[in-house]
């Protein structure tokens, strides 16, 4: 599910259906019997109980790069959906977590993690030489029939008015969000200019901090809007968004700013330390991402001179191939594969940052004075 943004993933079309089914399902797969999935879940085919899951039918799991819904979030619902509607039959095996995190592009850790979930939960167990199975007795719920119904109705009635399936999808989430009283998990946003790096950088915390915490990535230009219309624990970002996030927040969460990884700072050497008069060249999705390396540059006083292209922009990316002795292209950039299109790829680095430890030790201490004042309070 997503906010409208466009995924690099195959995923249901997202332009609403007033048909009878449910949009969300990939092309190229047969409409199963049944119950139809939930908004934007990919639906596979009928199975006899004894056809196992393998890693060529995870493909019709449908992830959601650009989606506020953590990945991990998108892959537990689906996977319970698929049992709780008979898709997935008791002794069913799952693929393995390195099986499915390659097949999705999805960190194993994600994955590793959405199975002890799916096993908490009992749909799943897990044997050391036997795999993950779905469980003889899986959890029942009342998932199919009425509720299936209400959904499709739903569906219909907002592609009438213009919504799509996604754009439902996500309002559904946003309104349980609100509606829902804050629970054993602390919940934090991470902002970052970069759509990609925020996202990667929340599904690093729900990941690292599984069963205490979980977090949402979001634009720093929509931090006001999410912390209006949901609630947060905590707000982190990079240091290099440290003092705009603690503006934008003003004083509604405590804000945490989170060090990069070394392997960014060396990126920032290896800038510095080009000749005077050398040309950086930034190729961004949109030019949010511009911002920070223009201040930087000019702060360094190295004689650097940037210059930018946005993806579309033939002409700027023309000049930036052209001119730069360094390129710079965002996670983001390199997602939509913009890095092909220039020559001398030896000149092209990811401009982007893993969260160091140190800075995630820091998250760590916050997000336990939270969970200790919810058991003081409580």
């Amino acid at each position: 599910m997503s906010m409208g943004g466009k995924s690099r993933e195959p995923r249901a079309d997202s332009q609403g259906s007033t048909g009878a089914d449910v949009p969300g399902a990939h092309e190229g797969l047969a409409a199963p019997s049944g119950p139809a999935a939930p908004p934007g879940f990919a639906s596979p085919p009928a199975r006899d109980a004894r056809v196992e899951l393998d890693a060529r039918d995870a493909r019709g799991l449908d992830v959601a790069r650009d989606s506020d819904v953590p990945i991990s979030t998108q892959l537990y619902w689906q996977l319970a959906y698929q049992v709780d509607a008979g898709r997935l039959h008791a002794g069913a095996r799952l693929p393995t977590v390195r099986e499915l995190g390659a097949v999705l592009r999805v960190n194993p850790n994600t994955v590793r993690a959405v199975y002890r979930r799916l096993a908490d939960a009992g749909y799943v167990v897990s044997r050391h030489g036997a795999g993950t199975r779905v469980a003889a007795r899986p959890p029942v719920r009342r998932t199919t029939g009425a509720l299936d119904g209400l959904v499709a109705e739903l569906l219909r009635t907002a592609a009438r008015a213009g919504y799509s399936a996604d754009e439902v999808a996500a309002a559904v989430y946003s309104v349980a969000t609100e509606r829902r009283r804050p629970g054993p998990r602390v919940h934090v946003l991470f902002v970052e200019c970069t759509a990609t790096d925020a996202r990667r950088a929340a599904e690093t915390i729900s990941t690292t901090f599984d069963g205490i915490a979980e977090a949402d990535g979001a634009l720093i230009d929509h931090v006001v809007e999410r912390l209006e219309r949901h609630h947060y624990d905590l707000v982190a970002t990079s240091t290099f968004h440290a003092d705009e996030t603690i503006a934008l927040v003003a004083g509604r969460a405590p804000v945490i700013a989170l060090m990069a990884a070394p392997s960014y700072a060396e990126l920032l050497d290896e800038i510095g330390a080009l000749p005077p008069g050398s040309t950086v060249g930034m190729v961004c999705s949109s030019t949010r991402s511009t911002a920070n390396m223009e201040d930087w540059l000019a702060r360094s006083g190295g004689g650097t001179r940037l210059i930018e292209a946005v993806a579309g922009d033939d002409e700027a990316l023309d000049r930036v191939d052209r001119d730069a002795d360094l390129l710079l292209l965002t996670r983001e950039a390199l997602e939509i594969g913009l890095g092909p299109r220039f020559h001398a790829p030896e000149r092209i680095r990811e401009w982007t940052y893993d969260l160091d430890p140190a800075g995630m030790q820091l998250l760590r201490m916050a997000i336990e004075r939270v969970r200790a004042a919810r058991s003081d309070d409580g």
